[in-house]
């Protein structure tokens, strides 16, 4: 049972470390694909759909959700990585 309780202390403290490891990578991810979108020649439905993933990363970002700022940066990224 001790070991349980070890293994479990072990997974929270990683998860509280990682934290701030994502709550810098949001400012990058967002910043390199407002600098992709600049560059891109995209369909004005694709520019619209980029630009609300950013909006919605930096606003994910803004309340302390870094997972899910990161999921939607990169989602975003994505999509401008294709074209």
């Amino acid at each position: 049972m001790r070991n349980v309780w070890s293994l479990l202390a072990g997974m929270g403290l990683l998860l509280l470390l990682a934290q701030p490891a994502w709550a810098r990578t949001c400012p990058k991810l967002i910043k390199e694909g407002k600098d992709l979108l600049a560059s891109a020649k995209l369909s004005k439905a694709d520019e619209a759909k980029v630009k609300a993933l950013l909006d919605e990363s930096q606003k994910l970002h803004d309340a302390g959700s870094h997972g899910d700022s990161v999921k939607k940066a990169n989602e975003a990224l994505g999509l401008l990585k294709k074209k």
